[in-house]
């Protein structure tokens, strides 16, 4: 009996317990309802392709590392002009600059005086200017400083002021090609026919300078600065036979008279200069000649000059030679002059002048030993004045950047007494394009 009411206890406690499960998992949160899919709208025959697998994705490239910067180029050796062209080619500009930085040191030529005076200083400042118009129409136009800082001296009364006198005009013309190189006409301020060394630009000379004697006869023809071998004028000039003949004839405003008391200034008649020219090979085409052309042309020419005006004369002969030679080139010229200013320049007397150079330079290493040699004697008296210089010139950047060092030895014999001699040293950079 009592193992009933046990099983009857054990069966009602099973009971309770169940009916507690049954409430709780009613009060849970009832789960989401799977919707069944929805039937195929297709034939049950027809199965549908599998879906392609998604492509791969696509693997990115590697940066390549930066490139290594570009080795530096070599410096140019041919020059190229710095030159402004308009679109229609009417008109073209050309910009230049010519600079000769210079050390010199020069004994005195006074008697009694010891020592030598010792400059640095600018022996020419240039600003170039040039170009063309309309084909047939060239001007050229370049100012100067000269010996920009050079101390005073030369004298017995020296007092050593630097120089700086400003910027001066140095050539201003204009060019007519009237019938190609046959004919051409230029007009303004420009060098006057004369021996070779006087018509070569200063930009592409072969020794340190211009020959002392060069343009000494041109100081005399009263302008308030010395023209330095230019006048104002015109004049024409060509190349005929094929380049072998060149020509200069000119008009130019030479001395001009004073007035009096009964005539006015500058009554008197023009200066009148002219040039005849023999090229053996090749031409030289340009208004200015060069000193040398460093082996790009074959030279030989024969030039002669007449200049007068009124009582005043001028004449002078010249040669001149630029030629490869073996493993360089052979460089010389000879020029004589002579001139007298009679009673129209009476501060002008009778003189000759002998100048000459030579050198030969070397193409491997582009450097030319040059001999210089001039002289000058007077026709009324025993005076005499003789250079001869040694000197070496390096063309690193042929006429654009060279170096030139130059040993003078010059000696002066006056009317009375005794001779004076003079030693000069000269170290010049120059730096030039046009």
């Amino acid at each position: 009996m009592m193992g009933r009411k046990i099983q009857v206890c054990a069966l009602s406690l099973i009971a309770a317990l169940g009916y507690t499960a049954s409430a709780t998992a009613q009060a849970a949160e009832p789960p989401p309802v799977v919707e069944k899919p929805a039937e195929p709208t297709t034939e049950p025959s027809v199965v549908a392709a599998p879906t392609a697998p998604a492509a791969p994705p696509i693997a990115l490239e590697p940066t390549p590392p930066p490139a290594p910067p570009p080795a530096d180029a070599a410096p140019p050796t041919a020059f190229e002009p710095l030159k402004i062209e308009s679109k229609n080619g009417s008109a073209t500009l050309k910009l230049g600059l010519l600079l000769q930085p210079q050390f010199e040191a020069i004994g005195s030529s006074v008697d009694g005086q010891t020592g030598s005076s010792n400059n640095l200083f600018l022996r020419r400042t240039r600003l170039l200017v040039g170009g063309t118009l309309f084909k047939d129409f060239e001007y050229f136009f370049d100012t100067d400083a000269p010996n920009l800082f050079k101390g005073d001296t030369g004298s017995a009364m020296s007092t050593g002021t630097k120089a700086s006198q400003g910027i001066v005009v140095q050539d201003a013309f204009g060019t007519w090609k009237a019938y190609g190189d046959y004919v051409k006409l230029d007009a303004g301020y420009m060098l006057t026919p004369g021996a070779h060394n006087a018509l070569q630009g200063a930009g592409t000379l072969y020794g340190l300078d211009y020959f002392s004697n060069s343009f000494l006869h041109t100081n005399s023809f009263n302008a308030a600065t010395p023209p330095v071998g230019r006048d104002a004028g015109a004049q024409l000039r060509g190349l005929v036979l094929d380049g072998h003949l060149e020509y200069r004839l000119g008009v130019f405003q030479g001395f001009r008279r004073p007035a009096t008391a009964t005539e006015v200034a500058d009554r008197n008649m023009f200066r009148v200069a002219g040039r005849v020219q023999i090229n053996v090979f090749d031409a030289e085409t340009g208004f200015f000649y060069a000193g040398t052309y460093l082996g790009k042309k074959k030279v030989l020419s024969f030039g002669a000059a007449y200049d007068f005006q009124s009582g005043y004369h001028h004449w002078g002969l010249d040669g001149f030679l630029d030629m490869p030679v073996g493993p360089g080139g052979l460089t010389a010229q000879v020029n004589f002059a002579k001139w007298n200013g009679n009673q129209f320049i009476n501060t002008l007397p009778n003189q000759t002048a002998f100048m000459a150079e030579a050198g030969y330079r070397f193409d491997a290493v582009p450097i030319s030993p040059i001999a210089k040699f001039e002289q000058r004697s007077f026709a009324d008296n025993d005076a005499r004045e003789t250079r001869f210089g040694l000197g070496v010139a390096y063309w690193p950047y042929g006429h654009n950047i060279n170096l030139k060092a130059f040993y003078t030895r010059a000696t002066y014999k006056p009317v009375a007494g005794d001779s004076l001699g003079q030693n000069q040293f000269q170290l010049q950079w120059q730096l030039y394009f046009y």
